[in-house]
């Protein structure tokens, strides 16, 4: 019963506003009281939750991704997009997607995404003569590949907490990404061919080839990020500051980087990092709490009986991440909901891995639909749409993404051992 006041609590202080992280502790620190808790051991909890070196490679994919978006990195990769896809009709709508598949390989986050795209390619979209809520509403839909192509600082977060190996999930990602732009590729067709969008341009060789060779050394950057990675030459937050590292020194040797323009990113990446430690150390808190009245053993028991194969229990997944990602961002929903699920999937036979794909899905789906919306709220907050007008746009979106969420979710695009020496 205190269990239940504990969730009910948290969502209702999330309901009227409170932040997340805010909202975890208060609750947390609630039935601490309650049930006789010292209370001197909150801050160890919060500090020791926090504390994994892991967890260091979010601030530094997190900078790589600013200061790909204030240097020409973005510039370079959104024109070889343009030079690739831009001919098609609905020419710009395709290079929305195609542009966030490529700078999915840096930045690891949605919202960082939509925040650059949104910026590039709504104002052109509208000049060209596309309706000002279906420009919104590929920019937010091609956003979440940000999170399922590596680097992913949601699969960083899943990897810490479950011990899973963030290499085997960088590379599960790229399958279920690289589905996601041609669902959504195809999507675009549509409404192209009934709203008759233009090209953009026509193809040309020497245009594709001038785009490629400006973009050929952004392009090694995820090159050397993730190819270390999965080489076993350094690990995932070495990977991270590898980036950052490359990233800087092309953006010092273009002269697009200066001291003066760094501190700024700095500031932002620590202000993003901070929401998402916060998160984190609260997490402990609440994980402590949830563990001492045997929630997660509860929820595995009913689960268990609910669930007769790994096919129903994966359907009773789905649904149970595709409400909480309506509700938590992917940080918090991953804390707080998959040590809870871990023990149950691995009881049931199913590859962590796997899970990990499934869980990343869901909540980038999440990242779209109310009332959280993360990732929509900001797209239509920049470009000053209104969200109900991008309704007729977005279902079939969506449906999209739903597609691409069952066949990850009955279809493993990848495990452990199918590729040679890995």
């Amino acid at each position: 019963m205190t269990a239940t006041l504990l969730v009910l609590s948290m969502f209702a202080l999330i309901a009227i506003g409170m932040p997340v992280a805010f909202a975890m502790m208060v609750s947390a620190a609630g039935f601490m009281a309650m049930t006789g808790i010292a209370m001197p051991t909150l801050p160890i909890t919060m500090f020791g939750g926090s504390a994994s070196f892991v967890i260091l490679a979010v601030p530094l994919f997190i900078l790589m991704g600013e200061v790909m978006s204030t240097t020409s990195i973005a510039e370079r990769l959104i024109d070889l997009a343009r030079a690739t896809v831009g001919w098609m009709r609905g020419g710009l709508a395709h290079v929305n997607v195609v542009s966030s598949m490529l700078m999915a390989e840096m930045s690891g986050s949605a919202v960082a995404d939509a925040a650059v795209t949104s910026k590039v390619f709504v104002p052109q979209m509208t000049r060209a003569g596309y309706p000002l809520p279906f420009s919104a509403s590929v920019t937010a839909s091609a956003a979440i590949i940000g999170i399922i192509i590596p680097p992913s600082i949601p699969m960083v977060l899943f990897g810490a907490v479950t011990n899973t190996s963030i290499r085997d999930l960088f590379l599960a990602g790229f399958a279920p990404g690289i589905a996601l732009g041609l669902v959504f590729i195809v999507t675009n067709h549509y409404f192209a061919v009934k709203e008759d969008h233009p090209r953009d341009l026509a193809f040309s060789r020497a245009l594709l080839k001038t785009a490629f060779r400006r973009a050929f050394v952004p392009l090694l950057i995820p090159v050397v990020v993730i190819g270390g990675l999965i080489g076993g030459i350094f690990t995932p937050t070495e990977a991270a500051a590898i980036g950052v590292v490359v990233a800087l020194l092309f953006g010092f040797f273009m002269r697009e980087m200066t001291l003066r323009k760094l501190y700024p990113l700095l500031v932002a990446t620590t202000h993003q990092t901070g929401a998402v430690l916060l998160i984190v150390a609260a997490s402990a808190i609440l994980g402590q709490v949830l563990a001492n009245e045997l929630i997660p053993q509860k929820l595995a028991a009913l689960l268990g009986e609910a669930a007769s194969s790994q096919a129903m229990l994966l359907l009773l997944i789905n649904v149970l991440l595709l409400i909480c990602g309506m509700f938590l961002q992917a940080p918090a929903a991953i804390i707080v909901i998959i040590p809870i699920l871990m023990p149950i999937v691995t009881t049931f036979g199913i590859d962590p891995v796997h899970f990990g794909i499934v869980t990343c899905v869901n909540l980038a789906i999440g990242q779209q639909t109310p009332p959280v919306a993360t990732v929509l709220m900001a797209v239509c907050s920049i470009t000053k749409t209104k969200m109900r007008d991008t309704v007729p746009y977005m279902i079939w979106y969506l449906v999209a993404m739903f597609v691409v969420l069952v066949v990850v979710t009955y279809v493993p695009l990848f495990a452990p051992g199918l590729i040679p020496g890995l």
